[in-house]
């Protein structure tokens, strides 16, 4: 099919759909858009169902029309008028109507029609794979790339794909039940932030990292408590508005400097004197005193993801990380988050992409065992470097479990750099590690207090009052 029959035949998918909205003006770009992003997950769909599906999970639906004006053609009314009702359907799932209220970004739009769709549309035998990404625009009219016999054939093959999906309507359903609004509202949140808190151009989430995101383990549970703990968080702190300025008188007599600070005898010197020893640096400036520059702190966040944090555990550490993080980012101090198993994973510095958070601490899967030795070894050279010349001091927050048996000599090196706080999640036993006397601070989170949503929360919260308030 060539490119201009290819878009006349999506022009045709477009002139079947059943929404209609306050803006359809804007919709078919939107639609566009949502078409290029799934192509880009490996997803081909109608531009027309596109558009429908994308519209339902992100207008309220007081907001849409579902229906068309025009009368429809008696060989196209029993299809569209199931495709009606099913559409009506889907807009009355209350995990629907709470993503549509949330109005979601046009990725997320993308990834969650492919959540719906992306395993079974594939099925369907009128399933046909999109050739291109579609140009951002108008699209042309469909006698612009097919002929009237071509027409007929492609309104009839994308009827086809609509009566197939209505054999499976009770599967999109039941996956539309089954989305997590919850993980839409959160990472709604953490956008909100984000948008003040970066600090670079580049703090995008690509679809891949949703995607990944949203089919992650226990990410209700997870998601769950995280929204229990944000909103004390996220309440409004007030900042003082004292400011400092660097005071002093002159220290000593300097080879470089301001010509506002230049030695007033220089000035006697012969003209061409001046000019040659100016040259050559030999005139003498007044050099003021200056303080001492502290060392940049750093908030380290280190996460366990080995295979022993699962369940409960993994709902809490990637809770408790989310939150921590969120904090100290709302305190402006420089925040990384990282995971680690058998090795250390990529990090991520949340305080210049904390958009990245979200989708990185949610969706992180663990690929190796545990190498407690091998991690905290490669994690003090790091640390070494960070460190040099007294430039960074860190903070290590580590989160993990009664089995995390660190060497004693490698702690006692870590110790040297940095402050190190220890969250030890649901113990099966009495905690019993080597090197506690050497961490600055360590909680345990018991069994009990897990299973408790209520206690859960507690702690969770002391923590983050007693490690935060304090962290600057």
């Amino acid at each position: 099919m060539s490119a201009k029959a290819f878009l006349a035949s999506q022009r045709i998918s477009l002139s079947l759909s059943q929404v209609r909205g306050t803006t359809d003006e804007q919709s078919t770009a939107a639609a566009i858009e949502w078409f290029n992003q799934l192509r880009r997950l490996g997803l081909s769909l109608p531009l027309g169902l596109v558009h429908d599906i994308g519209r339902i999970v992100s207008v309220p639906r007081a907001q849409l029309r579902i229906g068309q004006d025009l009368a429809l053609l008696p060989a196209h009314r029993g299809v569209l008028e199931r495709h009606q009702t099913l559409l009506a359907e889907l807009a009355e799932i209350e995990s629907i109507e709470q993503i549509a209220s949330l109005r979601p970004p046009d990725k997320l739009i993308a990834v969650l029609i492919f959540k719906l769709l992306g395993t079974l549309a594939p099925t369907l035998p009128s399933h046909h794979l999109a050739t291109t990404e579609l140009p951002q625009g108008e699209l042309p009219s469909a006698d612009q790339g097919l002929n009237p016999v071509e027409q007929q054939q492609e309104t009839q093959r994308h009827l086809a794909f609509l009566h197939e999906l209505q054999q499976h309507a009770s599967v999109l359903l039941l996956r539309a039940e089954l989305l997590n609004a919850q993980a839409v509202r959160l990472l709604a949140m953490y956008d909100g932030s984000a948008s003040v808190l970066s600090r670079i151009s580049d703090d995008r989430i690509d679809l891949l990292e949703l995607l990944t995101m949203f089919e992650a383990d226990d990410l209700r549970d997870t998601v769950r408590f995280s929204l229990d703990l944000l909103p004390s968080v996220l309440e409004a702190q007030h900042i003082s508005g004292a400011q400092s300025y660097p005071t002093g008188g002159y220290a000593g007599l300097l080879s470089r400097g301001s010509l506002d600070a230049l030695l007033p005898s220089e000035l006697a010197s012969d003209e061409e004197l001046f000019y040659a020893r100016f040259a050559q640096s030999e005139l003498l400036y007044l050099g003021r005193e200056r303080q001492i520059e502290a060392p940049h702190p750093l908030h380290y966040i280190l996460i366990d993801g080995s295979p022993s944090m699962r369940g409960l555990r993994q709902v809490f550490a990637r809770g408790l990380a989310l939150s921590l993080s969120q904090k100290l980012l709302r305190a402006n101090l420089p925040v990384m988050i990282r995971f680690f198993d058998g090795r250390l994973h990529e990090a991520v510095r949340a305080d210049y992409a904390p958009r990245k958070v979200l989708p990185y601490v949610l969706g992180f899967r663990s690929t190796r065992g545990r190498n407690y030795s091998r991690v905290f070894r490669d994690l003090h050279k790091e640390l070494l470097t960070l460190c040099a010349n007294r430039k960074t001091r860190v903070t290590l927050y580590l989160i993990t479990h009664a089995e995390c048996h660190i060497p004693v000599p490698t702690v006692t090196a870590l110790r040297k750099l940095a402050l190190i706080q220890a969250v030890f999640v649901r113990p099966s036993s009495e905690l019993h590690l080597d090197y506690l006397s050497q961490l600055t601070k360590y909680q345990v989170i018991s069994d009990e207090a897990l299973h408790s949503e209520a206690v859960r929360k507690k702690q969770a919260l002391d923590i983050l009052s007693r490690v935060a308030d304090t962290a600057s």
